[in-house]
C-alpha cells in the first residue's frame, strides 16, 4: 500500500468516513476534521509510519498529499533556516535607531 493511500486510509478511520469520500487537496479541517480528530490522526500516523511525527507536523501539511509527501521525504518546499531571538531583537533595535 502507497504512502497515499495509507495516508487517506487514516484520515478515513479518522473522519470516520469511507476512503473514496476523503479528499487528496482539501485541509483535515475543512474535511470536517477538528482539533482532538487530528490527534487521531496523528496517532494513527505515528503507528503506520513508525516515524516521530508531531502534531504541527500535520498542521504544516494539511492535506493528504502534503502529509503523504512530507512522510515520503517528497516535500519540494525549501527549508527555511529559523533566526535566533538575539538577532532578530538585534535587527529591530537597529532598524528602531
Amino acid at each position: 500500500m502507497s504512502t497515499l493511500e495509507q495516508v487517506r486510509e487514516a484520515w478515513a478511520d479518522a473522519l470516520d468516513v469511507e476512503t473514496d469520500a476523503v479528499p487528496l487537496d482539501v485541509s483535515f479541517f475543512e474535511a470536517g476534521g477538528n482539533s482532538l480528530l487530528l490527534l487521531l490522526l496523528w496517532e494513527r500516523l505515528t503507528e503506520l509510519t513508525a516515524r516521530d511525527l508531531k502534531a504541527a507536523d500535520l498542521f504544516e501539511h494539511s492535506t493528504v498529499v502534503a502529509q503523504s509527501e512530507f512522510l515520503d521525504g517528497t516535500d519540494e518546499r525549501p527549508v527555511v533556516a529559523a533566526a535566533s531571538r538575539s538577532a532578530l531583537l538585534g535587527r529591530a533595535r537597529r532598524e528602531v535607531r
